[in-house]
């Protein structure tokens, strides 16, 4: 894993070439050890030595991350960690691609961070009760109110603490690839907060762990972190408009999901808007 100085995005950028499926299976059985191994270790330290895990919560819990990408064999490159580090509170929207985001999220922690995370990884022996026990913020998808009461707590403790946040604009993992619509909630966030969006483009998990399989192939994984968008003063109105224009900051660098909007949709619509104002006019 490397952390490579910062530079401009590029908006091509290939993955090199993967692991063979014959690795990745002999690493099954060593990354479930390492979680059994490692999940109870993180609980009895939260337990038994909070003041020793809120001195380290940062390394303890990239370590989990980290870890787990050693063991598969996957390269982790982090740039523009100028913007990623920025003082105070910030939200991290970034795509959401595999299951392997999830050690990503990890091992690219940052202090006095959490994320927001499905409920349904509460019912995975030790990895909820961890995540609970950090502090990371369940959202049960299937029950809006409870969705929204989630987000709610997010966005009072960011204010409250100056937190830093994980969090998918999708809403949930992109199931036929490319990015999909932005839900609103990440915005909703950003205007009760004010704190800045830090647009994070993941490239090369797809092909670490493809589409419907549990299969995870050594390779790269590159991160980068773009600059804040400022936030102090939207308006409820804009926050449509405001989503979309990060998903098109994103669509600079990855493609579309099937049925989706692409860049030249909304190209399109925005022309239609400027003869529609000078019509007006």
């Amino acid at each position: 894993m490397s952390t490579p100085p910062s530079s401009e995005a590029p908006l091509e950028w290939q993955p090199p070439r993967t692991g063979s499926t014959f690795r990745a299976i002999l690493c099954i059985p060593v990354g479930v050890l390492w979680c059994m191994v490692n999940l109870p270790w993180m609980i009895f330290v939260m337990a038994c030595m909070p003041k020793y895990f809120e001195r380290n919560r940062t390394r303890i819990t990239s370590s989990w991350g980290r870890g787990l990408l050693r063991i598969f064999g996957i390269k982790m490159e982090l740039h523009g960690l100028e913007n990623r580090d920025i003082k105070g509170a910030k939200i991290l929207a970034i795509n959401h691609v595999s299951i392997v985001d999830l050690f990503i999220y990890s091992a690219a922690w940052t202090d006095h961070g959490t994320m927001i995370y499905k409920k349904e990884f509460d019912k995975i022996p030790l990895m909820g009760r961890v995540m609970r026990m950090i502090g990371f913020i369940p959202v049960d998808r299937s029950n809006h109110r409870a969705s929204v009461k989630s987000m709610a707590e997010a966005a009072k403790r960011i204010r409250e603490t100056g937190l830093s946040i994980w969090i998918a604009p999708e809403g949930t993992r992109s199931r036929r690839g490319g990015v999909q619509d932005f839900k609103m909630g990440a915005f909703h966030m950003a205007m009760q907060t004010g704190a800045p969006i830090i647009p994070c483009i993941m490239r090369g998990a797809g092909e670490v762990n493809k589409m419907g399989s549990k299969i995870i192939r050594s390779g790269t994984i590159r991160v980068d972190f773009l600059e804040p968008i400022q936030t102090e003063d939207w308006k409820r109105f804009e926050l449509r408009g405001k989503a979309v224009e990060l998903r098109k900051q994103f669509l600079k660098y990855l493609p579309p999901a099937p049925d989706t909007p692409t860049l030249e949709d909304y190209a399109r619509e925005d022309l239609k808007a400027d003869d529609v104002a000078e019509g007006v006019g």
